[in-house]
């Protein structure tokens, strides 16, 4: 004879209310600053390209008119 348990069954994956609320704190803040930092530094590259492409284009408008 076996002896069946009542064991309670676990909520499906999708069930948006069973899921425990997500904190803004662990792993994924060290995420968030990974990316912060990337942008920044994207940031600065585009900074430097619009300055060498106006020097450029002063040099060339320099150079047309002397």
């Amino acid at each position: 004879m076996t002896e069946q348990r009542d064991t309670p069954s676990e909520p499906p994956d999708d069930d948006a209310e069973s899921r425990p609320e997500r904190k803004d704190t662990g792993p994924g803040d060290s995420g968030d600053e990974a990316n912060d930092l990337r942008f920044s530094e994207e940031e600065q590259l585009i900074h430097e390209q619009i300055r060498r492409h106006r020097e450029e284009r002063e040099r060339r408008e320099r150079e047309q008119k002397g």
